[in-house]
């Protein structure tokens, strides 16, 4: 059967009341599972400085896992899936974080009043889930801070590559501009010194017509 974790925001719930709502869960995923959705609550884990929880979940399908927590009325940041790397060979006494007591786990009473162990597989998936949950501590949410800072800071290095290539554009275009300008200012006082020049020589030829002044450039009078 798949795994799933489960995040939890605990900033507003203490960790005894919410092991107390626990059982609500588990009533939720017995009710589930005997209308044929197969949703297994394993085990919690509580990180009390930084106000999370986990909490380690069997199931054919995560909308049933969200359906039992929904049910049980717990609130959840996010449910994602998880790997089993419990190394083959290992007793289960070595990553076991703690034996479950034997009055509620450990043995049940038979027919003829002999004491019946859980199965073993069942005692398997709860010693991989409290051994997964160790594990994993703020690792996975660790992982994905940095995982969103890295592509934030990418976002804005590639924002400000392109913000220094815009204003290399800008400052080259008001380079030629300001070389463009400077070509029509020496053209324009060039053409103004032209224009100044053939005026003063069309005002002395009137004025010489007229007899008001001597011949353009004689300046001794006749």
């Amino acid at each position: 059967m798949p795994l799933f974790a489960v995040e939890r925001d605990l900033s507003q719930l203490p960790p005894e009341r919410f092991r107390s709502e626990l059982k609500g869960l588990v009533a939720a995923c017995a009710r589930l599972k005997s209308a044929g959705k197969q949703v297994r609550y394993i085990s919690s884990a509580v990180f009390p400085a930084e106000a999370r929880g986990l909490c380690l979940f069997g199931a054919e399908q995560p909308q049933w896992i969200q359906e039992a927590n929904e049910a049980a009325g717990l609130p959840y940041s996010r449910i994602f899936a998880m790997l089993d790397l419990t190394p083959s060979g290992v007793r289960r006494e070595l990553s076991c974080g703690r034996r479950p007591p034997e009055s509620e786990t450990g043995r049940e009473s038979g027919a003829a009043g002999r004491p019946v162990r859980v199965s073993e597989e069942i005692a398997r998936w709860s010693d991989e889930g409290r051994q997964l949950l160790q594990v994993l501590g703020g690792w996975l949410e660790t992982a994905g801070a940095i995982h969103d800072t890295a592509e934030v800071l990418e976002h804005e290095r590639t924002a400000l590559a392109e913000s220094v290539r815009r204003l290399e554009e800008e400052a080259r275009r008001l380079g030629e501009d300001v070389d463009g300008l400077r070509v029509q200012r020496d053209d324009l006082q060039e053409a103004l010194q032209t224009i100044a020049s053939q005026m003063t020589r069309t005002a002395d030829e009137i004025l010489y017509r007229f007899g008001a002044r001597s011949a353009p450039g004689d300046l001794a009078p006749r």
